[in-house]
């Protein structure tokens, strides 16, 4: 599994564009990929460890790109 940041070109992903729009998060990689800026996004944790009783604790909770992570394998972060 693959950690992807966002490359910084283009406008910051959680910044709108114009004033009539609403704030929302969207992906960098999709929008430059497929021309398309997607707003899917599932939380993912990334190294978790198991607790002696079997649960998964600690790691670093993100949220990541739901259709980067579907058809390209890839975690996207979205900040």
């Amino acid at each position: 599994m693959n950690l992807l940041h966002g490359d910084g070109t283009g406008p910051k992903p959680w910044r709108r564009r114009a004033l009539d729009e609403t704030e929302q998060i969207t992906c960098a990689r999709c929008e430059k990929v497929r021309g398309v800026a997607s707003s899917a996004v599932v939380p993912v944790t990334l190294g978790p460890r198991r607790s002696p009783a079997g649960k998964k604790v600690g790691g670093r909770k993100i949220w990541a790109c739901a259709i980067c992570l579907a058809t390209d394998g890839e975690v996207v972060e979205l900040a």
